[in-house]
């Protein structure tokens, strides 16, 4: 009895998946690891298509790539795109994709190696989230507020919506970390930021900007509702806190600005400085004036 050739058992015992398909996309062959990593009978492998398992957000973005090998622009597609398993599981997959000819021109097969890469790509999602996201709230930091400041006025023109900036900032949060410690003030950030949150609709984006304070941008607002919008902002810092036994109430200053100006940065420092507007209308001590220029502010 004879070995199966070489060439069948590199096949067969490849520890990345080897599908074989024809130039329409139907599969012929896969080996033992295709079949695991897309959780796929050989039976129900064999006669699919290659593009009935692409999440269909990445269907049209794969048949574009696919085009360009068949009409040779490229001699080895490498492509990563979402899959959907027979469970429903979505995976990564990095997808490397080469013509096999016959004579000179014609396609006879392609050859695809497939390989899960779920855990890079959600290393990169974690290390991207971390880099625009306020650690202790989970809210956007500075860096994305400015970015999604920048795309709104991106838009700015004849049809251009309305963009809103709100900035508040918590009275008396110092005493706080004073009496009762960090940890009950990271306790009342984070509450708060939850409550700003629930104010918001799904294209609105809320920051924590440092210390006590927090930003809020609203997309597609009538400017005659930024004044309710201020006032459920102090709403939502006025109701007390209750962490333990502990009663925590506080106030807030909110400033806001339309988005009418060129720059992110002064659309940042208009609100800062009609927030600090605010607060000195409402309270008897001295005020400092605004900080939102310095890069080191107030710290939980």
């Amino acid at each position: 009895m004879t070995s199966d050739p070489i060439e069948v058992r590199a096949f067969r015992h490849a520890p990345v998946g080897v599908i074989v398909a024809r130039p329409d996309g139907v599969i012929v062959a896969g080996n033992p690891a295709a079949e695991k990593l897309l959780g796929r009978e050989p039976a129900d492998l064999l006669d699919s298509v290659l593009f009935d398992v692409v999440h269909p957000d990445d269907v049209e973005e794969a048949h574009q790539q696919y085009a360009r090998l068949l009409a040779g622009r490229t001699r080895v597609l490498r492509h990563e795109c979402r899959v959907r398993l027979r469970d429903g599981q979505v995976i990564w997959v990095s997808v490397s994709v080469s013509r096999v000819l016959e004579g000179r021109d014609r396609i006879e097969h392609v050859i695809i190696h497939i390989e899960d890469i779920s855990e890079r790509k959600q290393r990169e999602a974690d290390l991207s989230h971390q880099a625009l996201h306020d650690p202790l709230t989970g809210l956007a930091n500075r860096a994305l507020l400015m970015e999604r400041i920048r795309e709104a006025m991106s838009g700015r023109g004849r049809h251009a919506r309305p963009s809103h900036l709100f900035y508040l900032d918590l009275n008396g949060f110092k005493e706080v970390n004073d009496r009762y410690g960090h940890a009950v003030g990271d306790v009342v950030l984070t509450q708060l930021a939850r409550r700003i949150v629930a104010l918001l609709r799904a294209g609105d984006t809320a920051a924590r900007l440092g210390g006590d304070e927090f930003a809020v941008l609203c997309e597609d607002t009538d400017p005659r509702h930024a004044a309710s919008i201020a006032e459920r902002l102090q709403a939502a810092a006025a109701e007390p806190f209750l962490i333990d036994n502990t009663r925590v109430c506080l106030s807030a200053a909110v400033g806001s600005s339309p988005a009418q100006v060129t720059d992110p940065a002064d659309l940042l420092r208009e609100a800062d400085r009609r927030m600090y507007e605010t607060k000195r209308r409402t309270s008897s001590a001295p005020v400092p004036g605004p900080r939102t220029a310095a890069p080191t502010r107030k710290h939980s």
